[in-house]
């Protein structure tokens, strides 16, 4: 998905880590005092007795056009207005039917053929045809929509030609029949039904789109189990039943509430009152919540397919040596950084998380042993150490890391020195070639295969764009072009696995840890199912009978 931490927006669709604030009596008072809301009460659209999920939010989401989103609040929102040709199951990240009944590749993974359902409504009325799903891929390919998912449809038919001017559809993209559709691809390309699963692929009626143009967002109009009633930014959104949905009961729910501005620390005190059904865990109560059996018993946590790592620039001193990017890794403790985070992540062994198809538990990565770094420090000709700046954004849990960090590499003579960037600044900073030294950084998966992580991250192609530490392996780069067009999961990941040795031998990173997600619910909130790449599905959700708020 992009780049993410708890950090980084376009870091996309992870939750931001938050501060750990004191809670103090200003803070409940503001709590409490803020609007009511609770599990059961609604604003008058709602029936007496209607289920309405009730969630809060800190930010607006950003958007709810699917061509648009690319964070982890739109695709939520989104995922429940809209469908795809297929989706992720629920818990999982196998590829299931979405609006199409059955779909086939070609032997070289160069055509992709699906047949769309007959009774699927966009919530206008109108039927979803093939044409839709053209539509849709076309306006995101069209320069002119500034669809930050044009990339994963580059490589089919025509698109060139039509994102240039050349061409007035996709060539590649056929709709024999209102029910069919066929993309054909430039090249072999076996994990392209992935891409049609990203919200980005998500049909649209174009009848809408020409009505309302760039504010299609405020006025979405989709197939999927909810629609939207009301935006107010700032304040809150609303989606309500979908009646016409084509899945026969569903949605259980009669609609979503999310309050917006709400503080990861006062969604805590809402969710403890009764008023919210569904809340993260902030860092300063986590330790009481796993420790009391009452509320332990009401969480739900995923290892996520995001990576966490500390960006070393290969192309800048004293981190062209590969010693020396050795030596921090070892110079890192890994398992106290996890600590800081209240134990909610993995140590990592290298780039790819342990939720990921491909992931090699065989890998040793790099264990804590400052001697060792201090050795390899002296070989590289520091043996008195260095000075350095870590660039991370400007964040209170990241200023925490950073320090974790910093007293490390002062055991084996780094003075490192951080430096908090707004996230902007920091992010076009981290692309530019001499620039940021040592940053930190993290990714999570668009779709689940390693090339989101080793392709998208790490290879020569990507200098400039995803490819922060500016790292150069040409047998690593050759390893990956041979894997990217095998269809064979077996075949594709051996070979990945290698190319992931290689990178890590490399050291471009520290690599620091696999990011756990916590959740805790309400004990009358039932259905939900954490899924480990993407926002959880609100669709099977009900509500059962419970205590009125507070």
């Amino acid at each position: 998905m992009a780049p993410t931490c708890a950090i980084f927006p376009r870091w996309r669709r992870l939750r931001r880590f938050r501060p750990f604030p004191i809670r103090v009596a200003a803070a409940l008072l503001a709590a409490l005092i803020l609007p009511a809301c609770h599990a059961g009460s609604a604003p008058p659209i709602f029936p007496p007795g209607a289920q309405v999920l009730q969630l809060a939010s800190l930010d607006d989401v950003p958007t709810l056009d699917p061509a648009a989103g690319y964070d982890v609040d739109s695709w939520m929102f989104e995922q429940m207005l809209f469908d795809t040709l297929i989706r992720y199951s629920d818990a999982g990240v196998d590829l299931v039917p979405d609006l199409a009944t059955a779909w086939t590749a070609a032997p070289d993974s160069a055509v992709f053929t699906f047949h769309l359902r007959r009774d699927a409504r966009f919530t206008n009325g109108r039927l979803v045809t093939s044409a839709d799903f053209k539509f849709a891929i076309e306006r995101v390919l069209d320069p002119k929509t500034r669809s930050k998912g044009m990339e994963y449809y580059r490589g089919i038919a025509g698109a060139a030609d039509f994102a240039a001017g050349r061409a007035k559809s996709v060539a590649g993209i056929e709709t024999p029949d209102p029910w069919t559709i066929v993309f054909r691809l430039n090249a072999p390309d076996p994990i392209f039904p992935h891409k049609l699963a990203m919200p980005f692929a998500a049909a649209v009626p174009r009848e809408v789109v020409a009505r309302y143009g760039e504010d299609f967002s405020r006025h979405v109009v989709g197939s999927g189990p909810f629609m939207l009633r009301q935006w107010i930014g700032g304040q809150r959104i609303v989606l309500v039943r979908n009646p016409g949905y084509f899945v026969k009961g569903a949605p259980r729910l009669d609609g979503v509430i999310e309050a917006i501005g709400v503080s990861e620390d006062l969604q805590w005190f809402r969710f403890e009152a009764g008023a919210i059904d569904l809340s993260a865990i902030p860092p300063a109560v986590f330790p009481y919540v796993v420790k009391t059996p009452r509320l332990n018993a009401l969480t739900m946590r995923i290892v996520t397919m995001t990576t966490r790592y500390l960006g070393m620039n290969c192309r800048m001193p004293p981190f062209t040596d590969v010693r020396v990017r050795r030596a921090l890794n070892y110079a890192v403790n890994k398992r106290k950084l996890v600590a800081v985070i209240n134990g909610r992540g993995i140590p990592a062994n290298g780039v790819l998380p342990p939720s990921l198809p491909g992931y090699d538990p065989t890998l040793p990565g790099y264990p804590y042993d400052p001697a060792r770094a201090r050795t390899l420090l002296a070989q590289a000709g520091y043996a008195h150490g260095f000075a350095a700046t870590l660039w991370m954004p400007a964040d209170q849990t990241m200023m925490i890391l950073g320090q974790s960090v910093q007293q490390d590499l002062a055991l084996v003579g780094v003075n490192l020195r951080l430096k908090p960037v707004a996230f902007a600044p920091f992010l076009e900073a981290i692309r530019q070639p001499q620039t940021v030294p040592l940053f930190f950084s993290g990714w999570e998966a668009d779709f689940p295969d390693p090339a989101n992580f080793l392709e998208v991250l790490l290879s020569r192609a990507q200098w400039g764009a995803n490819n922060d530490s500016w790292f150069y392996d040409p047998r690593f780069d050759t390893l990956l072009a041979e894997a990217a067009p095998i269809a064979n999961p077996a075949r594709r990941y051996a070979i990945y696995r290698e190319a992931q040795r290689i990178a890590v031998a490399n050291a471009p990173w520290v690599f620091l840890y696999f990011p756990v997600t916590w959740e805790i619910r309400q004990p009358w909130m039932h259905g939900l199912v954490l899924n480990p790449m993407r926002p959880a599905r609100l669709d099977r959700v009900w509500l059962s009978a419970h205590p009125p708020a507070k």
